[in-house]
């Protein structure tokens, strides 16, 4: 039964999941340089993810032990983060190239796609929080958690494209060198985290 409550828990956990700084949301701000367009096709791709990894906890939370697989999630994910990273850097050393990158949207759908869904801080949330949500109330307030990460994604990326058109080349910097610390940081801490699982030490 839907109630006004499944409705609000719905709105902010998706707008939980949506707002914290990090990969997904570095990689829309990134896009949201260029059009808003672009931004809300990684939002969606990322969402799109979210949708697999609910359907995958309700198939398997009673067969499978998921979190088994926990470190190849984490070198997955940690290479591919600070793969995204170099690329940007590259980029701002190269302007060209950039301004190149930026104005092809065509994949942005699938870059959101393969970050949420390789995203470790993703998958351990539909590990822990999701499924206890689903637990104690079932899949009714993600209805409205989508409804949430929608208006929330498309907000940040107005507010992004905006604020670009008006500054240009102070936001387009900004943006990027954000981006590049936020990804090469959770890179670096999810490929130190499997080194640490896999029972390396320094």
């Amino acid at each position: 039964m839907i109630t006004i409550y499944t409705i609000l828990i719905g709105l902010t956990l998706g707008v939980s999941m949506a707002a914290p700084p990090g990969p997904v949301m570095t990689v829309i701000m990134k896009k949201s340089l260029s059009s808003i367009k672009s931004g809300f096709l990684v939002g969606m791709g990322a969402m799109t993810a979210d949708l697999i990894l609910l359907f995958l906890v309700l198939l398997l939370k009673n067969y499978v032990d998921l979190t088994a697989y926990e470190p190849i999630i984490f070198i997955l994910g940690g290479l591919y983060f600070v793969y995204l990273a170099l690329k940007i850097l590259n980029e701002v050393i190269n302007t060209n190239r950039m301004k190149e990158s930026e104005s092809n949207t065509d994949f942005s759908y699938f870059k959101g796609l393969f970050t949420g869904i390789l995203n470790p801080m993703q998958i351990g949330w539909w590990l822990t929080a999701g499924l206890s949500i689903i637990e104690a109330d079932g899949i009714s307030p993600f209805y409205f958690f989508y409804l949430g990460i929608i208006v929330y994604v498309y907000l940040l990326c107005f507010v992004i494209y905006k604020t670009h058109a008006k500054y240009q080349e102070k936001v387009s910097f900004v943006v990027n060198i954000f981006s590049i610390f936020v990804l090469l940081g959770f890179g670096s801490y999810f490929i130190f985290s499997f080194l640490v699982m896999d029972g390396l030490h320094f």
